[in-house]
């Protein structure tokens, strides 16, 4: 994403408060840095697993620092058991981002190499291919993209937030208008709000653009904020969605049975991998709510094909390369046509890593 319009954009944000971070994420965030951890078996059998949160040289260093330690040596089968074992040894520092996000990394490499090795995908492993295909919702501006991703659907993340007054409120009603004017009259319309407003300016906000049909309104408050998504949903005629910034099982415990949302979003490169995923999926059916992961790529996919359409109706898919050039450092990113992303049947999550990405000498850790 760096580069990107989500990183350079005017976007609603937790920092969006502050003057001199306003105009672009990247103000603020630094330098985003991708990260892949890559598991070799006895055979040789390479896994491969990215890393969430946007901070791959911290990926880095808690990996040299203790994590890699502690899964060499260990069988590819026994996933659930190493993530138990490195959050467990994590609590002194870690419980959430960028430590649940190296957890999820290795979860993911696990089940990547695992499925190579019994010559399967993911999502066979997990329970099989549920749905045939899946059906797709776009996250970006680009309206000629919707045209060639056969996508009818769509989600824009609101510029502005509580700092910036009506005229801010005036300007994200534009953009939302502009949205629906695009879309016509019966496609979904949701909004991003990126932790950006609050319980008030949320009310207000929704009263003004109600009457565009919006779908749902998407991490309105801090994630942490969980008795603002109860008032915010209890007085929205509309869903109310969050959760891809919590971290652990006990997050989204709270956020599933406290009433919080009523579809749940959890990243699969920051929620512990599949290992993860699956703990939540099995809360979210027993309290009868959705589960959209947030993000892309192919372990995410792998994930939600393996779900039925009643608890997993659509995916997302967000645009990250329009206005970058830097390449997806994992091949065969699944991709939208007509509307549908479909799977390969390939072992593992059916890709590889991008050699030539990592060609210009970028660092890699080595745990031996």
């Amino acid at each position: 994403m760096a580069g990107s319009w989500l990183s350079e954009s005017v976007i609603t944000n937790p920092m969006s408060g502050y003057p001199e971070y306003f105009e672009k994420r990247s103000s603020w965030f630094g330098p985003m840095t991708a990260a892949v951890i890559e598991v070799v078996l006895e055979d040789g059998t390479r896994g491969f697993g990215f890393v969430g949160c946007g901070k791959g040289l911290a990926a880095k260093a808690v990996l040299e620092e203790q994590m890699g330690m502690m899964v060499v040596g260990k069988s590819v089968f026994d996933a659930a058991l190493l993530q138990e074992q490195l959050y467990r040894a994590s609590l002194f520092y870690g419980r959430g981002g960028i430590t649940q996000a190296v957890i999820s990394g290795i979860d993911l490499a696990l089940w990547d190499a695992r499925g190579k090795v019994e010559g399967k995908p993911v999502y066979e492993l997990i329970g099989g291919a549920v749905q045939g295909a899946l059906r797709a919702y776009y996250t970006g501006y680009n309206p000629e993209a919707l045209a060639a991703y056969g996508i009818r659907d769509m989600k824009i993340a609101v510029p502005y937030g509580p700092a910036h007054g009506l005229d801010g409120m005036r300007k994200n009603e534009d953009a939302v208008a502009r949205a629906r004017d695009v879309l016509g009259p019966d496609a979904f319309l949701a909004l991003d709000i990126y932790m950006g407003w609050d319980v008030p300016y949320t009310l207000r906000m929704f009263e003004r653009i109600e009457k565009y049909g919006i779908a749902w309104l998407e991490e309105p408050v801090l994630p942490d904020d969980f008795a603002g998504y109860v008032e915010i949903r209890r007085q929205v005629n509309t869903k109310v969605t969050g959760g891809e910034h919590l971290y652990t099982y006990e997050d989204f415990r709270r956020l599933i049975e406290d009433g919080c949302v009523d579809i749940v979003q959890p990243d699969i490169y920051r929620a512990g991998g599949v290992t993860g995923l699956r703990k939540i999926a099995a809360l979210a059916r027993a309290k009868g709510v959705q589960l959209v992961c947030h993000g892309i790529g192919a372990a995410t996919y792998h994930f939600e094909i393996a779900n039925d359409v009643a608890l997993t109706p659509f995916v997302e898919y967000v645009d990250i390369y329009r206005g970058t050039t830097s390449d997806w450092v994992l091949t065969g990113d699944p991709r939208p046509v007509g509307g549908l992303i479909e799977l390969s049947d390939g072992p593992g999550f059916g890709y590889s890593l991008d050699e030539r990405v990592f060609a210009e000498g970028l660092p890699v850790a080595t745990i031996w």
